[in-house]
Formats: C-alpha cells, sequence, structure tokens
C-alpha cells in the first residue's frame, strides 16, 4: 500500500473503510447485472459510481483523441473525471455482462480511453509499469455461456487479457473474478445464491 492509498482510508467506529469505485456497464435497470449493482452499492461503504450507459460514455477513440493519447491526454471531460475517480480509488469493482465472450464494447473503451500514459501507468525501457497501488480488484459478470466453456473453450477471457494483462499494467491488484454462467437458464435460488456471495465477498 502506498502513502497516498494509506492517506484515503478512514477510521470509522473502530474500523478501516476503503474508498469503493463501482465501474458498472449495462444498458438496462431490469438486468440481473442491475441487482448485482444494488447489493454492490449496499456492501461496498464509501463507494463512488461510474456507470458508463448512464454517463453517455463514447467508447470510441476518435482520430482527434487518437492524436493526443499518446501524450497521455484525452478531449472528453468524461476521461478526465473518470481518471479523478480512480486516483482516489482503494477498491475498484466492475460489473458487466459478458457479450460475444467478452466484455462489452463501451467497458472495452473506458479501458482504452481512460488507461492514460502518466494516469494508470508509466512507459520505460518497452516496459509498462502501473502508478496506481489499487490494492482490491473485484469483477463480477454474467454470461449466457457456461463459465467452464468460458473458461476451457474460449480462453478465458477474463483472466488471460483483462486480469493477467490489463490489469496488472494499471495497478488493479488482486483480482477476483466470479461471473454466472448459463444465466438464461439460471433459477431464482441459484441468482439468489450469486447475489449472496457477492455479498459475501465485498462485506468487510
Amino acid at each position: 500500500m502506498t502513502p497516498s492509498s494509506e492517506n484515503r482510508i478512514k477510521k470509522i467506529d473502530g474500523c478501516y473503510t476503503m474508498k469503493t469505485t463501482i465501474v458498472y456497464a449495462h444498458p438496462w435497470d431490469g438486468s440481473f447485472n442491475n441487482a448485482v449493482l444494488k447489493v454492490a452499492e449496499k456492501a461496498a461503504g464509501d463507494y463512488e459510481l461510474i456507470d458508463l450507459y448512464a454517463d453517455e460514455f463514447n467508447p470510441v477513440m476518435s482520430k482527434a483523441e487518437l492524436e493526443v493519447y499518446a501524450r497521455g491526454k484525452s478531449l472528453d471531460p468524461l476521461v478526465e473525471k473518470y481518471n479523478r475517480i480512480l486516483d482516489d480509488t482503494d477498491r475498484i469493482i466492475f460489473i458487466f455482462p459478458i457479450w460475444w465472450y467478452d466484455m462489452p464494447a463501451i467497458m472495452r473503451g473506458f479501458l482504452d480511453k481512460v488507461m492514460l500514459e502518466g494516469s494508470a501507468y508509466t512507459t520505460g525501457a518497452a516496459v509498462l509499469s502501473p502508478i496506481r497501488d489499487i490494492s482490491q480488484t473485484y469483477i463480477f459478470t454474467t454470461s449466457s455461456t457456461p463459465t467452464d466453456v468460458l473458461v476451457d473453450t474460449f480462453g478465458d477471457p477474463i483472466h488471460n487479457a483483462m486480469i493477467s494483462a490489463t490489469f496488472r499494467i494499471v495497478g488493479f491488484q488482486n483480482a477476483v473474478w466470479r461471473n454466472l454462467g448459463a444465466i438464461d437458464a439460471s433459477t431464482p435460488q441459484e441468482r439468489q445464491e450469486f447475489l449472496d456471495e457477492v455479498k459475501r465477498i465485498l462485506e468487510p
């Protein structure tokens, strides 16, 4: 833990609490992902919500944005806002559906546009190194595909691309992933058990 992250941790009623950021990506309030979000919000304590669809975040990198991206800059005010939030984050929670065996485009665009050089990472001798020290990372997803098929047949995209590569480089540490696979065929009991697990993982 860095000195700056130590300063962000608050002691309330004898217990230390961490500043949590929730990054949420689902367009429909009636989705199961929204139910996961509500559980996470209750369990998170002191948190900030980045709701990509509600914010109307544009995941597309324009030509003008690409021209300044290499200098660690952005033309999108939301990118600047999100980076300020991440600078004040000790624990990060991602909630999104898995579509076509990967994250939604809006979540991919969040990583593409917001993880800026000089804010998220530094470059030296062809090695990317994290700037932030976000000590706890949680990823809660849903998929029509069974989880074991995602992992064994489709290359385990969350662990291999997201956790082992991108998150390692930008300082999102100690990642834990939970997925409710085959959600279309899931029972009310299975969905409730998943929500209970989210609560159990996130509560102090």
